[in-house]
């Protein structure tokens, strides 16, 4: 048995979607499994790391535990230090935590601090253990939607980094094969798409499957800030974000092979995703 921790988010509903397609064992784990909607045959269980006694029912019988925790506060990785104690306790042999790239290349913004005291703590579990270090997400584009849809414009801010961005099927995939076949245990994984798109090319490529021109335009860090406080978004989450992306234009065009390795499949491409959420944008 399998448990997926974050089973409705980008990564983990795709991940329980490929298991179950696959005929493996899966426990999807959520606060809420009322409200999931999740493929025949796979057990919703409920489950919350910031509540300890509902983690062993969640782990009973578990063999192997994809690790996506919530967020990272001020006392730093509460979440993997509970769900590693409860694993423990459970019998899990295998942890496989869901990280960022900034760890493998040195960076020091919070939200990759975060993960990489997450890591540490997975890797001193006494479990066998591996690591998924994934760039930017596809997904991101969300965030520039609403313009895109109204005014065919995307608001980049200066610096914003050329991306090998990653669509969230192939970060699962990957997922997929390590919970499910040996040789992955002690290692951490790079993963990214198969093409490095400057902002101004990713607006291309909407525009592109849109059939109309996206304009980007570009806004200072002090544009941004004033845009996202207007919109009730700003404060430390975005000054973690607009720091990762500083540091991030050091490495985020780097592409690894780890997806085509580890998979036998080529990485999705940025146009594949925008025309499967082409609706997102008006």
């Amino acid at each position: 048995m399998i448990l997926i921790t974050g089973a409705t988010g980008n990564v983990g509903s795709e991940l329980v979607a490929q298991l179950a397609a696959a005929g493996v064992p899966v426990r999807a784990m959520t606060r809420s499994p009322e409200k999931a909607d999740f493929p025949d045959g796979v057990e919703a269980v409920a489950g919350d790391f910031d509540v300890p006694e509902t983690l062993p029912a969640a782990l009973a019988g578990v063999d192997r535990v994809f690790v996506v925790p919530p967020g990272y506060g001020p006392q730093g990785p509460v979440q993997e230090r509970t769900l590693v104690a409860a694993a423990r306790e459970a019998g899990v042999k295998h942890l496989v935590k869901l990280s960022t790239s900034g760890v493998g290349f040195g960076a020091t913004d919070p939200l990759t601090s975060g993960h990489r005291r997450g890591e540490q703590v997975v890797q001193d579990s006494g479990l066998r253990w591996t690591i998924l270090r994934p760039g930017t997400f596809m997904v991101y584009l969300h965030g520039y939607a609403d313009t895109i849809g109204k005014e065919r414009t995307m608001y980049v801010t200066e610096g914003d980094p050329v991306s090998a961005m990653i669509h969230p099927r192939d970060i699962a995939s990957v997922a997929a094969t390590v919970l499910t076949t040996s040789g992955h245990e002690g290692q951490a994984y790079t993963l990214t798409g198969g093409e490095a798109l400057s902002p101004q090319r990713q607006g291309e490529i909407v525009g592109e499957a849109l059939g109309q021109e996206v304009k980007v335009i570009e806004r200072t860090r002090a544009e941004t800030r004033a845009e996202f406080d207007r919109l009730g978004w700003g404060g430390p989450r975005l000054e973690a974000l607009l720091e990762l992306k500083r540091q991030s234009a050091a490495w985020d065009w780097k592409i690894s092979d780890s997806v085509e390795r580890i998979t036998g499949k080529a990485p999705l491409t940025l146009r594949n995703w925008v025309d499967e959420n082409i609706h997102i944008f008006g």
